[in-house]
């Protein structure tokens, strides 16, 4: 008599049962992960626990981890803390906040339409052009500070946010991320736009940028930080209390309360919380 075998389609054979080793080395990794993630976010959160706390309890020693008496007044000293003409931290914040969403804007708009010339069109020189571009990123920021700040003189750009936003409306390395990216883009949706009677900013407008999202998003966060950041021109530039960005107001604010350790750590986590 001839036995018969039945099969079960479209079952998935058994696997074999993994060894204690593989759910040991797992433990681990997640394990290091969690130790290493402590150990990143222990001086935030340390920070963090000072701004509620006495002046004296900071500088004692041996340190404690939590306040003795919590002093959330300290958020609101700060918070209305007004050094003159105006500077107070709500104006601060509004000043960082505009400068660099304003400068990350204009250079997705400026640096795109140039990316497009670059990538898309052809005209004499263009190759030399993007090459002269390309080696003004190897000069140090050092050696165009002064005639940089001469040149805002001349214009009378001193202590206005002009001072930031000209200069920041077009990177080199914006340019070239976007050159590059727009050249991944298949020229067959380009030229069956001209088929179809598109000029070439109706291209740009409709099927370059909605296609280069992830790249105009990029060079956004990453102008956004560095205008954030940035410390060294708002302090050549602006002069006047109520036009200072965070980072050069905390230097300042650090001065006035130097002996408040308290106050000091407030103010850096709000540019720690903002950024």
């Amino acid at each position: 008599m001839a036995v018969r075998t039945q099969t079960l389609e479209g079952v998935a054979p058994q696997q074999p049962p993994k060894p204690l080793s593989h759910y040991v080395s797992a433990f681990l990794r997640y394990l290091l992960l969690c130790v290493i993630g402590l150990v990143l976010f222990t001086p935030f959160i340390l920070a963090a626990m000072g701004t509620f706390k006495a002046d004296s309890e900071i500088i004692r020693f041996p340190p404690t981890f939590f306040p003795q008496e919590w002093k959330v007044e300290n958020w609101s000293r700060v918070w209305n803390t007004d050094i003159g003409s105006g500077g107070t931290f709500p104006r601060w914040l509004f000043n960082t906040a505009f400068l660099s969403v304003t400068v990350a804007t204009l250079q997705v708009i400026f640096c795109s339409m140039a990316a497009y010339a670059f990538s898309r069109l052809e005209f004499p020189g263009r190759d030399a052009v993007f090459a002269f571009m390309l080696a003004t990123m190897m000069i140090p920021p050092a050696v165009t500070m002064i005639p940089a700040y001469v040149l805002m003189t001349k214009l009378r750009l001193i202590n206005t946010f002009w001072s930031l936003i000209l200069p920041g409306a077009v990177g080199a390395g914006s340019i070239f991320l976007l050159t590059q990216f727009f050249k991944s883009i298949p020229k067959d949706l380009e030229e069956a736009a001209f088929i179809d009677g598109a000029s070439h900013a109706e291209i740009y407008r409709n099927v370059i940028l909605p296609l280069a999202r992830p790249a105009l998003l990029t060079v956004f966060i990453l102008q956004f930080q560095a205008m954030w950041n940035n410390f060294l021109q708002p302090l050549l530039y602006l002069n006047s209390p109520d036009k200072y960005v965070l980072n050069v107001a905390l230097s300042i604010f650090q001065q006035q309360f130097k002996a408040q350790w308290n106050l000091t750590l407030v103010g850096a986590m709000f540019n720690a919380i903002q950024s």
